[in-house]
């Protein structure tokens, strides 16, 4: 879900900005007449957030109507939480597409990630539909490449745009990456969370926690 915000915090927002990236079809090069331009713009993540313990998952947006453009907001932290847990593929998207990182498969073979790309395409599967069909193969080819540790490319995306997609073979392929998904998982393969390396080695293990599938006590 987007918080709607108005022009003034748009403003203040646009200052606290680090980065921003072209999300949606302007990213993946497949516009059209009627495309609007969406941007996600990550800001400075501010101490209520940080210190505030909530879940924080939700994004601002503006949406400038006389530009046709959607700006989207989110917080370094944000940025890396809504990643991690696969909450929307737009985090991923921008680390595998962009110049957001060099550890693109690092960050984004991890089980939450591919969960996260194949239950958007489930969704978009739900309707026999041009459009729907084509944003659900591209998904598929996101996590099949991940999968086969391979990084997905734009043009193989653009191709995809370009062609007639059949709704029962996107189906059956979607069916068969979440088996074999699960699959890795359920073999230690796939860890849930790529883990920072941590400055102590305490640390280290509070983070590589949260790849504990069960605690011993």
């Amino acid at each position: 879900m987007n918080i709607i915000i108005d022009e003034a915090e748009h403003r203040m927002l646009q200052e606290l900005t680090q980065r921003r990236f072209l999300v949606g079809s302007r990213l993946y090069g497949t516009t059209h007449a009627a495309s609007d331009t969406d941007y996600l713009c990550v800001y400075r993540t501010s101490a209520e957030e940080l210190y505030s313990g909530l879940p924080n998952m939700h994004q601002f947006q503006y949406k400038d109507k006389a530009g046709n453009t959607d700006w989207n907001y989110c917080s370094e932290l944000q940025f890396r939480k809504n990643l991690y847990s696969g909450e929307s593929v737009i985090h991923a998207d921008i680390v595998l597409f962009t110049d957001y990182t060099d550890r693109k498969m690092e960050l984004c073979r991890t089980y939450k990630v591919i969960k996260a790309y194949l239950g958007f395409a489930r969704r978009d599967l739900k309707e026999d539909n041009g459009p729907k069909l084509w944003h659900a193969a591209r998904s598929l080819y996101c996590a099949s490449s991940l999968l086969d540790n391979r990084l997905p490319v734009l043009d193989e995306v653009r191709r995809i745009y370009s062609e007639r997609q059949d709704r029962a073979q996107l189906v059956h392929q979607e069916q068969a990456l979440r088996t074999m998904a699960n699959s890795l998982y359920d073999a230690g393969v796939l860890k849930t969370y790529a883990i920072e390396t941590a400055s102590h080695p305490l640390w280290q293990k509070l983070l590589a926690s949260n790849n504990n599938k069960a605690f011993r006590y």
